[in-house]
């Protein structure tokens, strides 16, 4: 029989959780949660919702945390946190932004694991849709982390042949254009700047895709949607082969439903969102259950999408 001493240490779990500020929306608690129970694999998932001016403290006392072995980051700390780590990985430094972080002794390690499930999602978008894997023209609204974490997804995956960023931010779009632009180059890719959301002066070439790389359309912690809305009008938005949406709740955004409507495929963010979880649980747990775990995770997200869904119809 084990002792007291020993049963209390058998309930002492791992602590991971998610950086960032006014998160309350946030899904990743439940997806992890789904793939502890599925996987056995179990940590406590905890939401650190904490404000810019104390952002650098968290940081510096992060690592005194009991039993924490890593954290995701999201919005809008992605660049910021970056900037302050003792180490990236090599993915992560060359985006210049980090999603996921990793406790080693007292160190902080920062990876992405956005950028490779960007480019999984991506893949098997346009494998499933039967879509051209080269030649695209690929607009991208925001000039953020997961900004630059499609940016460099899509030279990973090698498909696109001009890159069009729509940003309001004009240092965050400068800081983007000269981090990317010489890999474009090297790539024989195009980039280039658009005003925000100027749709009437925008023409591109097929195929083309759209990339929502913001937060707007969002559900936020108030229970608001994100505005201003990033749906282009229906003569703009015909010119789009593909429309990705990395906003995940509402599980169908306005861009999303829109592209459909109109008969376009359009892939909203909870896959991307699922498959970067997948990446930040083998950084902290070590290789091993993933397929189980994403399975977990998608039904998990699949019946909360049903739920939330069914809710809007009966407000509607």
């Amino acid at each position: 029989m084990p002792n007291s001493e020993e049963e209390q240490g058998l309930d002492v779990l791992p602590v991971a959780g998610v950086l960032g500020h006014n998160i309350g929306y946030s899904l990743s608690p439940l997806l992890h949660a789904a793939a502890d129970s599925a996987s056995g694999r179990r940590m406590d998932y905890e939401l650190f919702d904490v404000p810019p001016e104390h952002l650098d403290s968290f940081l510096r006392r992060v690592s005194r945390f009991p039993d924490l072995i890593g954290f995701n980051v999201t919005m809008p700390y992605k660049v910021e946190v970056a900037r302050r780590l003792d180490a990236m990985h090599e993915g992560a430094r060359e985006t210049g932004a980090v999603n996921t972080v990793a406790l080693r002794g007292e160190h902080l390690i920062g990876y992405n694991t956005d950028r490779p499930a960007i480019a999984k999602v991506l893949q098997a978008e346009l494998k499933d849709a039967e879509l051209p894997f080269k030649g695209w023209t690929v607009v991208v609204l925001g000039a953020g982390g997961a900004a630059r974490a499609i940016a460099w997804a899509l030279l990973d995956l090698g498909i696109v042949d001009n890159l069009i960023v729509v940003a309001r931010g004009a240092d965050r779009l400068h800081s983007l254009a000269n981090d990317v632009y010489f890999a474009y180059s090297r790539a024989d890719a195009t980039f280039s700047r658009h005003p925000w959301l100027d749709w009437v002066t925008l023409f591109v070439n097929p195929p083309a895709m759209l990339v929502n790389a913001t937060p707007l359309g969002n559900i936020e912690s108030g229970g608001e949607i994100g505005e201003p809305s990033p749906v282009p009008p229906p003569d703009r938005l015909r010119q789009f082969d593909l429309v990705f949406d990395l906003v995940y709740n509402p599980p169908e955004t306005e861009l999303v439903r829109a592209a459909r409507d109109a008969g376009h495929r359009a892939v909203g963010g909870g896959s991307m969102l699922i498959e970067q979880a997948i990446l930040s649980r083998s950084i902290w747990l070590g290789e091993g259950k993933e397929n189980v775990e994403r399975m977990a995770m998608v039904a998990a997200y699949m019946s909360w999408a049903t739920k939330v869904s069914r809710v809007s119809a009966k407000e509607r």
